[in-house]
């Protein structure tokens, strides 16, 4: 296949791919139905019980300082649920249970019609789902942020609250997460105390419990990274590369501090600098990979040859015509059956002895100091562990020479 070296938008490979829709649907005030966001476009039902903004601390966090985060309703659709959002007080929680089982059975998208899942992000309502959960055998678990139950657990119930919280309330049906936020709030992006990791653990083992008790939705995580790769490397493709990723994605390589965060600046760097600016004889050797509940972790070298510009991996280098070979780590983070985000790891320092811009030795007290880096061995040890003797730097070759 003949890979494109530059970016145009007439090809048939550049031709927008639209991202999943589905419209919002007003079930009653204060009651919203959001059919699944994902290319599949069917799954099962969520109910959300959330608290208005107006009892919450907004954040006037905008633009570049806007967390990429969406809301929950929008979040948890892209995971692939059929998702209620109730923010409704008029009427008690078991009569806005029964609406949104209803509203939910009339949705085609809902591919499982017998189970449900919940979750409490509000704490006035909190009680009332505890006591309402059992009288329906259709609401089958729930997850509680921020909070502890005022009662036992009567259905399967994962909570997150703070570090250092007393387990109130246990009971087999219980298991309690402990987060790094001390406000329950921490898991929405609008407040002022939303928390980064600790919302994306908690989000990654909230889809954990709504999946076993659910019986779905799975994806093939695995196959969604390989087709993104796909269309990254081999086909080079900046319109089908984005339309396997969610509305609002980012892509840090962590040595350089390259990448995009948010689909704008994203598509201006895939497009500007790493799609089409990379060298022809790229390739990956795979080493490892680790398939998750919602990551991919690989383990590979990149193999290359520096013949141009390479933004990403050595942003403002002039092409050295060397060939290098560099041992690599991607954390892919998928949300439904598209990345959310990329964080990519590799030795820097490598990266330079190999290209001939870092010395072996370096000034140091008055003496030459080899410096405790290796080039290409670390990529040729990685792919066989027996090609290299280890501890190396342990011994005379390294430090300070005999002489000295």
């Amino acid at each position: 296949m003949s890979r494109p070296l530059h970016y145009d938008p007439s090809s048939s490979n550049e031709q927008p791919v639209p991202l999943p829709s589905a419209p919002l649907v007003n079930v009653a005030e204060g009651i919203v139905l959001q059919p699944p966001l994902t290319r599949r476009g069917t799954g099962p039902g969520l109910i959300l019980f959330l608290p208005a903004d107006s009892s919450l601390n907004l954040s006037e966090a905008s633009g570049d300082d806007k967390p990429l985060d969406p809301p929950p309703i929008q979040k948890w659709a892209e995971e692939g649920f059929a998702v209620v959002g109730i923010t409704a007080a008029a009427g008690s929680v078991q009569t806005n249970l029964s609406a949104t089982v209803d509203a939910l059975l009339n949705l085609d998208q809902l591919d499982t019609r017998d189970k449900f899942a919940v979750a409490v992000y509000d704490s006035s309502v909190l009680g009332e789902v505890v006591a309402a959960l059992p009288q329906d055998p259709r609401l089958v678990c729930l997850v509680v942020y921020g909070y502890t139950l005022p009662a036992p657990a009567l259905v399967p119930t994962l909570v997150f609250v703070p570090s250092g919280t007393e387990n109130a309330n246990p009971s087999p049906n219980l298991t309690i997460s402990k987060i790094d936020s001390p406000s329950p709030f921490f898991v929405l992006p609008q407040t002022v105390e939303f928390h980064n990791s600790a919302a994306s653990t908690a989000h990654s083992r909230a889809a954990v419990h709504f999946r076993k008790y659910l019986h779905g939705p799975y994806f093939d995580i695995e196959a969604v990274w390989e087709e993104h790769t796909y269309f990254e490397f081999e086909v080079r493709s900046l319109a089908k590369t984005l339309g396997t990723m969610v509305a609002e994605p980012y892509v840090n390589h962590v040595p350089t501090l390259t990448g995009g965060i948010g689909r704008e600046k994203l598509t201006a760097f895939y497009r500007d600098h790493f799609i089409f600016s990379n060298p022809p004889d790229l390739r990956m050797e795979a080493i490892s990979r680790t398939v998750g509940s919602d990551r991919v972790v690989d383990e590979f070298i990149m193999h290359m040859t520096h013949d141009r510009q390479v933004d990403w991996l050595l942003p403002g280098v002039p092409p050295t015509g060397k060939k290098i070979s560099v041992p690599m780590l991607g954390v892919i983070n998928v949300r439904g059956d598209r990345l959310f985000h990329e964080h990519i790891w590799w030795d820097q320092a490598s990266v330079l002895m190999q290209i001939g811009l870092l010395p072996t030795h370096v000034p140091f007290d008055g003496k030459s100091l080899r410096l405790p880096v290796a080039g290409v061995e670390s990529a040729t040890l990685l792919a066989d562990e027996r090609s290299i003797p280890a501890n190396q730097m342990l011994g005379n070759t390294y430090g300070f020479s005999k002489d000295e």
